[in-house]
């Protein structure tokens, strides 16, 4: 009973608080787990309703915009220049809507009579479904939402539409609108917060037409299957749904949240669906760093919590700990036995001692307390505080300190101590050793170093706590061209660029002395004088005192990703045929200018530009000599005009121009001649064909013609018609009616 009491009790006691710790522990990380998924599934939920809101005011006004086309029909039909008159309204309405790339008005019988861009009048759309869903329907009021097709261009798109209606019930036809797939994509992309992260537009039917980020085999996917996550959302007729489990799309586990698109204004035929998800394995993966780390260190809390009570009843049965270690002392080689009287404050050294601090013993003070002398600045204080500790607290007394001896020689010493009462149990003397450690601290500094810099395969530079370079690796030298021999002993400063400024770097090195770590993308120099961009990642390396003594910094080169990045903005705000500006960008770029006229009570010109004679070039020698035809028209047009201006293709053979520092409206008038003979000018196309086309323009001028943009633009494109109106083959300013 008595050894059960004093051996086993201490490990059951140890065992139930292990045991219980260990629940502890399993209980937070399962509370922690749910927090994160029921924090992503908010955060799912607020996105999806982000993109319900901006596509319910796109569908609004697009809806709008196809009612009042229907409500103008009668009217058009009654004026001689109706048609005309359609058509440049719905080509004003696709300025004026960024997000349709086509308005269409089909009669009954399926043909295209109405359309902002005139090559479709007259083609036969009737086994579309956007024509064939309102003919079987014939409901007025219902707002219609086509099945997603593949243009030739590879991109999905959606037609909205309604049915037309005659005076007596009967079917008369379709106003249409093909929405562009661009804004989606943009759209879906703005809600992305991870890279794991994938958003997508679903059709109500199941088909998916638009995926951020772009995935070709998932794009055009019906995912309208028995048990799929779409299947389980319509048929609970709930708005939102959240799921978990494996995506029928992409076959990888997920934590999905859907949302139903359909408002209550609209009577839409069918909805539309937006999906949010999160892949499992990465939204889950620092929680999953999280366990093991937390399981290692209860482990290793479990190994030493043994050990410790191991070691602590070894030492209860022993009870020889002070002759240990004063045999281990004696012992030693290379080892200096020391004993201090506390009493008369007096240290009685060995031999070696003196040897390991340099010092005579025939010259030292009667106290020999001339080593003090040689302590670094702040390492006596500590060795009083240990000094202390050890008789006041019991502590034991292990202290390692720095010297610099006379012969200016740095090195580390540990002191270990004893302490001894007088037999009434007060203090009277400390015997140690003391131990040369130099070339063990330099050991474990170097691994330190070397654990922390080649851990992975990255360019990476070790500098000291002043930014000297002292190691780098080939990873390095591969990336910017320099052998470690020629960069060794310089600063980091020799890899800088002009693309920054000294405020710049000076910031930096603040966030790294103060956080330990600075990431970001900056520009460097290689050897070959070629700047680059990566990705900079400084981390600080401190001793046991918090003091930094180095720096391990990696590179990644980023040229690429920058180069995608320049691409995406180059499709986004360019046409891909002529590389001129597109619709969008000239928007843009349209608005800055009227800001800034209006600021500086300035004048700019637009100039809406059509190709007479564009339609017989493609009749007659096929599409790709009209391409090129195109382009070498927006070469020209290019070249009669500033740096400073902006030539965009806003679609067909139509081209608009931004002139917007000109002093007087003869300036433009200037320009326009300018274009005019350049464009009469003979073409010559890639197979040696020759031919001539000519220009009708209409230009408007603020703030003359107009103070808005919307104002401007539709006075450029009525001075276009006149041009037209007036037998084509000339250039009009716009007069306002009488």
């Amino acid at each position: 009973m008595n050894r059960f009491r004093t051996y086993w009790r201490p490990w059951l006691l140890l065992a139930a608080c292990l045991g219980a710790l260990g629940a502890f522990l399993v209980f937070n990380l399962h509370r922690e787990h749910e927090r994160i998924e029921t924090v992503e599934r908010e955060r799912l939920t607020n996105q999806s309703k982000v993109i319900e809101d901006n596509l319910s005011r796109q569908l609004v006004a697009i809806n709008l915009a196809l009612e009042s086309v229907m409500a103008e029909l009668p009217y058009w039909a009654g004026q001689p220049d109706g048609h005309e008159r359609a058509i440049r309204r719905l080509k004003s309405m696709e300025v004026s809507m960024p997000s349709v790339r086509t308005f269409l008005v089909v009669d009954a019988k399926g043909i295209v009579t109405l359309a902002n861009r005139e090559e479709l009048i007259g083609i036969n759309v009737s086994q579309r479904e956007y024509f064939q869903a309102p003919l079987r329907s014939l409901s007025p009021k219902t707002f219609f939402i086509s099945s997603p097709f593949k243009t030739v261009l590879g991109n999905f798109v959606i037609n909205v539409g309604r049915a037309i209606v005659g005076p007596n019930g009967e079917f008369a036809g379709v106003v249409s609108a093909a929405v562009d797939p661009v804004d989606f994509q943009i759209l879906l992309n703005s809600v992305r917060y991870a890279d794991d992260m994938r958003s997508m537009l679903v059709h109500g039917d199941g088909k998916i037409f638009v995926s951020q980020p772009a995935l070709i085999d998932v794009i055009g996917k019906d995912v309208s299957v028995p048990g799929s996550f779409f299947r389980q959302h319509l048929e609970s007729k709930r708005p939102v749904s959240d799921f978990q489990g494996i995506a029928p799309s992409t076959g990888d586990k997920r934590l999905p949240v859907l949302r139903t698109i359909q408002p209550i204004e609209l009577a839409m035929d069918k909805p539309l669906v937006v999906s949010l998800s999160r892949g499992w394995d990465a939204l889950f993966a620092p929680w999953q760093r999280d366990v093991r780390n937390q399981l290692l260190v209860y482990a290793l809390f479990v190994l030493l919590s043994m050990a410790g009570l191991y070691l602590y009843q070894r030492q209860q049965l022993q009870q020889r700990m002070v002759s240990q270690r004063l045999k281990l002392a004696t012992e030693a080689a290379n080892v200096g036995i020391w004993e201090l009287d506390l009493k008369a404050r007096r240290y009685h050294w060995d031999p070696a001692m003196f040897d390991l601090f340099g010092l005579g013993p025939k010259t030292v003070s009667a106290l020999n307390d001339d080593w003090q002398q040689l302590l670094l600045p702040g390492e006596l204080q500590r060795m009083k505080d240990a000094t202390r500790a050890t008789i006041k607290q019991g502590r034991p007394f292990d202290l390692t300190f720095q010297i610099r001896r006379h012969d200016g020689q740095l090195r580390f010493m540990r002191n270990r101590a004893v302490l001894y009462d007088d037999g009434s149990g007060a203090p009277s003397r400390l015997i140690g050793t003391t131990e040369d450690v130099t070339e063990r601290k330099m050991r474990e500094a170097d691994l330190r170093i070397a654990a922390t810099a080649f851990e992975s395969h990255e360019s990476t530079i070790i500098t000291d706590g002043r930014a000297g370079i002292l190691r780098v690796n080939r990873a390095f030298s591969d990336l910017y061209g320099y052998p470690a021999e020629e960069v060794v002993g310089h600063t980091t400063r020799m890899l800088q660029s002009d693309r920054h400024a000294p405020a710049f770097y000076a910031s930096l090195w603040t966030d790294v002395n103060r956080d330990g770590t600075w990431q970001g993308e900056i520009w460097d120099r290689r050897k070959n004088g070629e700047v680059f961009p990566n990705w900079l990642s400084i981390t600080a390396v401190r001793n046991d005192d918090g003091v930094v003594t180095n720096f391990v910094a990696t590179q990644t080169d980023i040229t690429l990703r920058k180069a995608a990045e320049e691409q995406i903005n180059l499709l986004a705000f360019y046409d891909p045929l002529t590389s001129l500006p597109n619709r969008r960008l000239l928007h843009d770029r349209l608005h800055q200018a009227v800001i800034r006229a209006k600021r500086e009570n300035g004048r700019l010109a637009l100039m809406f530009l059509d190709l007479d004679k564009f339609k017989p070039v493609n009749d007659e020698f096929g599409h790709s000599a009209g391409d090129e035809l195109l382009k070498a028209v927006g070469q020209r047009l290019a070249a009669c005009v500033r740096e400073s201006d902006t030539v965009a293709r806003i679609g067909g053979d139509e081209f608009v121009l931004l002139l917007p520092s000109i002093q007087a409206a003869a300036d433009a008038l200037r320009v326009a001649e300018k274009i005019h003979a350049a464009l009469r000018q003979p073409f010559t196309l890639p197979e040696g064909q020759q031919v001539s086309i000519s220009s009708s323009a209409g230009i408007a001028i603020y703030p003359e013609h107009g103070r808005d943009e919307a104002t401007l633009t539709s006075h450029a494109d009525a001075a276009m018609y006149q041009a037209k109106t007036a037998g084509r083959d000339r250039f009009v300013l716009f007069q306002p009616a009488d």
